[in-house]
């Protein structure tokens, strides 16, 4: 072979040689970049706090537990309220009433400082025991037709029935008898289906 082609040939393999020597190179450094890049970007992730889904748990199952307490007392507190029970109770008397006496101390602490002194439906007595705060403070029939009577004449208009049957111990005993007597009247509104009572104001009837 032709001297100047056999030393053309063996520059030619020195290249080729060559050459991939230089891209292992280029792509060994490029992945140790890469591996570098995936070490930060996961040491940041793993920097980042996490939330703790047993803590969580556990302030969410706590909360729901004390509103469900709170729920139970005021319930209890309505119902012997509607049976006639209206003298005030102390928080521990209420507590062994609704068989809650098992409660700890933080949410017994809540229900004496937060919960009972704020809700809508509890009232506190001077004294710090609790009753039933209803609509109105209605006692028996009678306080019952009063009320009626002072909506009328200021023009006020009927009471739900449903604060009545809130607010007076025994209701459908008393509501059935002023019914009896003509001394009420119900008128069921449309829009939702609920009851309206008004004093049967008989003087002002057409004759």
């Amino acid at each position: 072979m032709d001297p100047a082609l056999l030393k053309e040939r063996e520059l030619f393999k020195k290249r080729a040689l060559s050459t991939p020597t230089v891209e292992k190179k280029k792509n060994e450094t490029k992945s140790e970049t890469v591996k570098d890049d995936k070490k930060k970007a996961k040491s940041t992730v793993n920097s980042t706090p996490k939330l703790d889904i047993n803590t969580y748990k556990t302030a969410t199952g706590s909360s729901q537990y004390r509103f469900g307490v709170l729920l139970k007392i005021v319930k209890h507190m309505k119902t012997r309220h509607q049976d006639g029970d209206t003298h005030p109770l102390t928080l521990d008397d209420i507590l062994d009433e609704t068989n809650q006496l098992d409660v700890g101390a933080k949410v017994k602490q809540w229900l004496a400082t937060e919960a009972l002194q704020n809700n809508p439906k509890i009232e506190v007595t001077p004294d710090g025991r609790y009753t039933f705060k209803a609509m109105y403070k209605l006692k028996d029939r009678k306080s019952l037709l009063k009320l009626l009577k002072q909506q009328d004449l200021k023009g006020l208009g009927g009471v739900m029935l449903e604060d009545i049957q809130e607010s007076l111990p025994h209701c459908e005993k008393a509501l059935k008898t002023l019914q009896s007597q003509n001394e009420i009247i119900f008128i069921t509104r449309p829009m939702d289906k609920k009851k309206v009572l008004f004093y049967n104001d008989r003087t002002a009837q057409m004759p």
